[in-house]
């Protein structure tokens, strides 16, 4: 049977979370973030890559002609978003609407959500088909529907079974 410590250490899960700042950052960028977080035990920290100026950037829709610095942080105490985008905005002195922080499975999730763009999709830019339905639908679907039902008319039949013990005179007389 295991010990306590060996399942303590066996549990140990760690928390990623990828850290994006719009704009210039300092060279010390990495420490300052380290120290703030400094709480939650952390386990890395990336020096940080920077991504070239852009015109719109996916997490701050609002900055334009604007670049961003990219952490990567690995913590081992749990916590979420909101915590560390605190903790890194009031280290480094700016404002949190600057400051986006996600967890991997977000990322994953915004990786997906932006797979197939405008410029890749086959479907959204081609021209829509023009074809002629009327057949299936309004007035013309429904005067043909009652033709088909006019055409086919079936006749019921008898059918013989256990009632023409209980009721004998009902059965035979019945059409």
């Amino acid at each position: 049977m295991k010990s306590f410590k060996e399942y303590l250490t066996e549990s140990k899960k760690v928390y990623e979370f990828k850290i994006k700042i719009a704009g210039e950052c300092p060279k010390d960028t990495a420490a300052k973030i380290k120290e703030a977080l400094a709480c939650y035990n952390i386990e890395s920290c990336s020096s940080g890559k920077s991504t070239p100026i852009t015109e719109k950037q996916v997490d701050f829709p609002k900055l334009e002609n604007v670049g961003v610095t990219v952490f990567d942080v690995a913590l081992s105490y749990p916590t979420n978003n909101v915590e560390v985008r605190q903790a890194v905005a009031d280290k480094l002195n700016m404002v949190p609407a600057k400051i986006r922080v996600r967890n991997m499975a977000e990322e994953q999730e915004l990786a997906i959500n932006h797979e197939f763009d405008d410029k890749t999709n086959p479907v959204l830019g081609t021209d829509y088909e023009d074809s002629n339905n009327q057949g299936l639908v309004g007035e013309q679907y429904v005067m043909n529907f009652l033709k088909e039902l006019s055409q086919e008319k079936k006749q019921g039949h008898a059918v013989e079974g256990a009632n023409e013990k209980l009721f004998p005179k009902q059965a035979k007389g019945a059409k």
